[in-house]
């Protein structure tokens, strides 16, 4: 028992000081401003260490059960219920479905159910379940989701594949699409993020996100743009002349959990003639190399630097490969910190707020969305996911995936709410017990 606590500290000490290397790159100040973000509470903790996550399951032997050759396929890679969101596609539907990219990679499916579970168990705990059978429904409706649409596609192929829109939303989350539809818009978004000045629209420095960027950035950025638009899958002639020409732009601060601190920019462009509000903010936002690659190995790495010539074509091929309508304006941007993803702001954008998932009911049916939205892009992702090997195995063994995703889920959330105690006491509050 002595040593069984002795070794849980020396894991608890390693975590501490792997959070502290980890933001080392950080100014002072921003590294306080990140620690006191997540210091809100353990699933704001969960959402600042994906390191964690990855250095703990990275090599972890209980995949081999349901893990061969064929289940990679590209996956979140940083997977709790904030990084699904509501923002328009490419379509013109506005839809609920994965939005963040940043830490994607390809790697085995499980890991994206296994950190999503975790997830779910902090963010159940933290709404006051308390019984860990009913939080265990939770995990048992989105897992079985899963599986429920790994199944369907054998039988039915792609006519199952479809985005979760107000039309087939259910259990809170129709009312909240069909909310963001009313409520948001592009006038609305400009009108919130820009101002007028001098008869022009131009990014509003007084808002609390955004602050000025120098008279040579400004450039920098402007002289990028060519470079830019190469990258876009849609061909820049189907964009009229002025579409991409720079009106503003800003540095976007405060902004993300994990990603609090990274360099990040807004865009403010032409757009389409015609028109008084068809100005786009454009989305730059650093890129890093994701958690998982400093955690899967040699050959991972190594593969990896063969696939992807820079970040930003990772997170491109990511999201084009994880979504059903690729936003036309993704690609990427070479500045003088690196490579940068370069996405559309949607009009749109918004979350489900995870503080409505306050009865059981509400919480199974959310759970069972993420499922089967996760499984969809799973298989629309494809590589080396072999769906009917993945299908047959789990349908087969049904009971035990959920078991298994139960199991690591309350584990790892207790070594996350282990950590966070440490780190409030230690780090933030700097407590030595």
């Amino acid at each position: 028992m002595k040593k069984k606590e002795a070794l849980k500290k020396t894991v608890v000490a390693e975590a501490l000081l792997q959070i502290n290397n980890w933001n080392n790159k950080l100014t002072d100040n921003l590294r306080k401003e990140k620690y006191k973000k997540m210091a809100q509470s353990a699933f704001y903790f969960f959402r600042g260490t994906n390191f964690l996550f990855w250095d703990y399951f990275a090599n972890d032997i209980r995949l081999n059960q349901f893990s061969s050759e064929n289940t990679k396929t590209w996956i979140q890679a940083d997977l709790h219920a904030y990084n699904y969101g509501i923002y328009d596609n490419d379509n013109g539907d506005l839809v609920y479905g994965l939005n963040d990219f940043d830490e994607s990679c390809i790697a085995d499916y499980q890991f994206d159910l296994w950190r999503m579970a975790a997830s779910m168990v902090l963010i159940a705990q933290e709404n006051g379940f308390i019984q860990k059978e009913i939080i265990g429904s939770f995990i048992k409706s989105f897992t079985n989701s899963y599986i429920n649409i790994l199944n369907q596609y054998m039988n039915n192929g792609l006519d199952i594949l479809h985005d979760v829109t107000k039309k087939n939303a259910f259990g809170k989350l129709d009312e909240t699409l069909e909310q963001v539809e009313h409520k948001e818009n592009r006038q609305e978004m400009l009108k919130q993020w820009t101002s007028k000045k001098n008869n022009s629209l131009v990014f509003d420095l007084s808002y609390h996100k955004l602050t000025s960027i120098s008279d040579g950035k400004m450039e920098e950025v402007r002289m990028a743009m060519p470079d830019y638009t190469d990258t876009l899958t849609k061909d820049i002639n189907d964009f009229n002349d002025d579409y991409f020409k720079v009106i503003d732009v800003a540095q976007r601060i405060s902004s993300g959990t994990g990603s609090y601190g990274t360099p990040r920019y807004y865009i403010l462009i032409e757009g389409e003639k015609g028109g008084k509000y068809n100005q786009r903010i454009l989305d730059a936002k650093f890129q890093y190399k994701p958690c998982a690659y400093h955690f899967l190995g040699t050959d991972f790495q190594q593969k990896y630097k063969i696939d992807f010539k820079n970040e930003g074509q990772r997170h491109k091929e990511a999201y084009d490969s994880l979504n059903s309508y690729t936003d036309r304006h993704l690609g990427w941007i070479e500045l003088s910190e690196g490579v940068f993803s370069v996405r559309e702001r949607s009009p749109y954008k918004s979350y489900f707020q995870a503080n409505l998932l306050n009865t059981e009911t509400r919480f199974n049916k959310l759970a069972m969305q993420w499922g089967s939205i996760l499984a969809t892009a799973h298989i629309k992702a494809k590589n080396d996911f072999d769906v009917a090997k993945i299908a047959e195995q789990t349908s087969a063994n049904k009971n035990q995936l959920t078991e298994l995703v139960y199991s690591i889920a309350f584990e790892y959330a207790d070594y996350n709410n282990t950590v966070f105690q440490k780190f409030i006491n230690k780090l933030f509050l700097n407590k030595s017990s």
